[in-house]
């Protein structure tokens, strides 16, 4: 199977990403900025919810030399081991990670992903 990366638009806007900790099953858009409203504290903490349930969040920014890309696949239905091909929609620098009532903290496997970048950069720079 092949992954095609397709840009149609040469300058993409600017995405407000979050990612929450849940499985929505819809692949739908949605109008997120009507209905998701995170609250940023004195702090820097972001604090909202999500059907309910309180979410403690906080901004992570895309690593240096690295860019957040989001694609939207062209066809919904696909059979395995068929070419998939995925348009460009937008970009983003920066994103908002969120727990369920916890605030994230560099001990969550996904901010120590991030960190791995920077550090695995470091690591095979030459001497």
């Amino acid at each position: 199977m092949t992954v095609h990366l397709k840009n149609i638009k040469s300058e993409k806007t600017l995405s407000n990403v979050h990612s929450i900790p849940c499985k929505v099953h819809a692949d739908d858009s949605a109008n997120v900025s009507l209905y998701f409203k995170p609250v940023e504290e004195e702090d820097g903490k972001l604090i909202s919810s999500f059907r309910g349930h309180p979410l403690d969040g906080k901004e992570i920014k895309v690593p240096a030399n690295f860019r957040g890309m989001i694609f939207k696949e062209l066809e919904k239905e696909r059979f395995e081991g068929e070419d998939r091909n995925l348009i460009l929609t937008n970009r983003f620098d920066s994103f908002n990670y969120w727990n369920w009532n916890k605030i994230p903290t560099k001990s969550d496997p996904f901010i120590s992903a991030m960190d791995w970048i920077d550090i695995s950069q470091a690591v095979h720079d030459p001497v």
